[in-house]
């Protein structure tokens, strides 16, 4: 286990003991000796040790990177609960857990990865590990934490759907996300959009505009916070605070923040994670005021992104999570980019016995719900 690097500061004896205390034993199967442990903190990995892991993993991505994990730590205050699987003392997969409410109850739910996407990550000695894995999660769920969520971020977690059902996991599918198709060219974008959006992109370049690839910077992403908090305070959305935003300026290489003026005037902003794992870019966090909305800059942005998504070898762009509501109006407004509608992949495993009642709560209003 690499000493810890930063974060909440612990002597290594109390690092050790804290992982040490927290093993499940070996691993039944004979093909390997494998041991699971609680990691209280990503660094207590370490940057190096994990990102390998992510990168000779078919299922990493940029939410599984260390950088994102300690983004999360740090800049949202989530409790981490990663679990670590290692073989003969070397690290040889894992899967990252953050403790996260659930909105509208006391209650807690083990999210494999909010924000973001996750799952385990198992590059060899597959099927053992899962066994570990999953064997290990009911000890996390204890008190107010009543239910584990994997959120997996592509079709390919399905090669775990069995394996999960079998240990109690149930698919929960309400969220979609939009993927679209770079490698087709700008043109074959363009004719496959709506002709809502295709309008809305031609009439903003009769517009006085400017689009700029901003540095990663205090400065810049505090502009662009003011306009995001005034977007996501309009919608009565989930607001993250400016540390988080903050804590991201250590995985630079893997955003591109791109701001659009208007008349020489600031009109809001995209902060896109780029995904080399995936090849893939992430529309996470848009800030556009309403008083642009006429002048098109939210089209312009994305015709500007896929562009340079093409540009810079990338394959996708991913729109992100949304409902699956088509009389929703960002479903709406992201179905008219043409891209192909594909489910997100949740299952869900209670841990207590108050979670039915809290399902069914949450069945009943799932629109309010995370």
């Amino acid at each position: 286990m690499a000493q810890k690097t930063g974060g909440n500061a612990r002597s290594r004896v109390s690092q050790l003991g804290s992982l040490f205390s927290n093993r499940y034993g070996r691993s039944a199967t004979e093909e390997s000796d494998l041991e699971v442990s609680v990691v209280d903190s990503i660094q207590d990995v370490g940057k190096a040790q994990w990102n390998d892991i992510v990168e000779r993993s078919s299922r990493g991505s940029v939410f599984h990177r260390y950088e994102w994990l300690d983004a999360i730590e740090q800049g949202l205050g989530y409790t981490p609960k990663h679990l670590e699987i290692t073989k003969d003392g070397n690290t040889i997969g894992g899967m990252p857990n953050f403790v996260v409410g659930i909105e509208k109850t006391p209650f807690n739910r083990l999210s494999s990865l909010y924000p973001g996407f996750g799952g385990p990550l198992l590059p060899t000695d597959t099927q053992a590990s899962l066994e570990q894995v999953l064997a290990a999660v009911p000890r996390l769920c204890r008190g107010k934490t009543i239910v584990h969520q994997i959120r997996g971020l592509d079709m390919s977690y399905l090669r775990y759907n069995d394996a999960l059902q079998s240990q109690g996991y149930q698919p929960y599918r309400r969220e979609c996300r939009f993927l679209l198709d770079l490698t087709k060219g700008h043109d074959g974008i363009l004719a496959d959009m709506s002709r809502t959006r295709r309008r809305g992109i031609e009439r903003g370049r009769d517009v006085d505009y400017e689009i700029v690839e901003e540095e990663i910077s205090r400065e810049t992403l505090r502009r662009f916070y003011r306009s995001y908090e005034r977007v996501m305070d309009r919608v009565d959305g989930e607001v993250y605070p400016f540390s988080f935003f903050e804590q991201l300026q250590s995985m630079d290489d893997r955003l591109l923040l791109l701001t659009i003026r208007i008349d020489g005037e600031y009109a809001g902003g995209m902060l896109e994670l780029l995904d080399d794992e995936r090849d893939s870019i992430h529309g996470f966090f848009a800030a556009v005021p309403r008083e642009y909305f006429d002048d098109h800059a939210s089209e312009l942005l994305y015709d500007h992104v896929f562009q340079w998504g093409i540009d810079h070898g990338y394959e996708t762009y991913d729109f992100g999570s949304t409902n699956t509501d088509f009389e929703d109006g960002v479903f709406r407004f992201k179905e008219g980019f043409g891209g192909r509608a594909v489910p997100v992949l949740v299952w869900e495993r209670g841990c207590s016995p108050l979670w039915p009642l809290v399902k069914a709560g949450r069945d009943l209003y799932w629109p309010y719900y995370t």
